[in-house]
């Protein structure tokens, strides 16, 4: 038997098409990451989100110091550099990153992709919480990196599309 720190949740949790599991504050945040299953839901064990990855974007280089995390592409062309290597992932396509290893991924194609993320151990979607309720005016690379910072994340430089990032947020 594997230890774990997680407790057995001791029901089903369930996430139909188009549902959102957590209680985004922003209807633009949970349309953008709809959270499939909570850290309530999993007894603490993950989180598991659908990314809605918008053309040409990705988030900054970063290394997580709490969770590991697990990529599935839904649709689209991904690019992932993970460490010192690179990483082209389709449709079908996944990665394993755990915690302690700088990456960054960038959505290539000229048209929406998703992605599936677990996150490990749970509580990820209260990061995207956040995210999705700092003002457009606010929004910035520095109070990026200080809402990573708070998340036990470090940002290392910039995402693979820069202007990208700025035009869209």
């Amino acid at each position: 038997m594997l230890p774990t720190s997680a407790k057995a949740s001791g029901r089903v949790a369930v996430s139909k098409a188009g549902e959102n599991r957590f209680a985004f504050t922003t209807s633009i945040q949970a349309k953008g990451t709809p959270c499939k299953v909570t850290n309530e839901d999993s007894g603490g064990a993950c989180t598991v989100l659908e990314l809605n990855a918008l053309p040409r974007s990705g988030p900054f280089l970063h290394v997580h110091h709490r969770e590991d995390e697990w990529y599935y592409v839904l649709s689209g062309e991904f690019i992932f550099k993970a460490g010192n290597e690179e990483f082209n992932l389709a449709t079908g396509g996944s990665i394993w990153l755990p915690r302690g290893i700088p990456h960054v991924w960038a959505n290539m194609a000229t048209t929406e992709g998703k992605l599936i993320l677990m996150c490990q151990p749970g509580g990820f979607e209260k990061f995207f919480d956040e995210m999705g309720n700092v003002p457009a005016d606010k929004k910035s690379p520095d109070k990026m990196k200080e809402l990573m910072a708070k998340y036990g994340m470090e940002m290392l430089g910039p995402p693979i599309f820069a202007s990208s990032w700025m035009q869209q947020h």
